[in-house]
């Protein structure tokens, strides 16, 4: 009986140290973003599958921070906004940006692909393990949206 419980108790612990493995963090680092888009960018992102992209190299009001490798502002075919660092996780670096060609964005170096038909920004193809860095704070008010963490 003892020797029962005891191996129990073994595969109960061996199955409870395996499946608590930490996974991995998304290589992208956690950069300040603050974005509030101009009026004809909000009226450009009224339609589901749309989307707007706010890179580094171009000039945007004072105060506007853009996370790591830019911002990828987009309404998924939920109708709902959706804010998603540019940079590739693959890559992990600021200056490859995936290019984006509604339903999907592509990253030019590795090819991975990533779905963001519902805003949740998943690798389909590719050698990708990580989602797109997805930016929660996407706020909606009268003629603009406002994109910040």
């Amino acid at each position: 009986m003892n020797r029962l419980v005891l191996r129990l108790l073994t595969i109960f612990f061996s199955f409870c140290i395996t499946s608590c493995e930490k996974e991995e963090e998304n290589p992208i680092p956690n950069l300040s973003v603050n974005v509030r888009t101009p009026y004809t960018d909000f009226m450009q992102l009224r339609n589901a599958g749309s989307y707007v992209e706010y890179k580094y190299g171009n000039f945007y009001a004072a105060g506007t921070l853009l996370g790591y490798g830019g911002i990828l502002i987009f309404r998924d075919y939920d109708n709902k906004l959706h804010a998603a660092d540019l940079a590739c996780p693959v890559e992990a670096d600021k200056s490859v940006s995936v290019e984006v060609k509604m339903p999907y964005a592509i990253c030019p170096k590795c090819n991975s692909k990533y779905d963001l038909t519902f805003g949740f920004c998943t690798p389909v193809s590719g050698p990708s393990k990580h989602n797109l860095k997805i930016y929660q704070s996407v706020f909606e008010a009268g003629d603009y949206i406002q994109v910040r963490n």
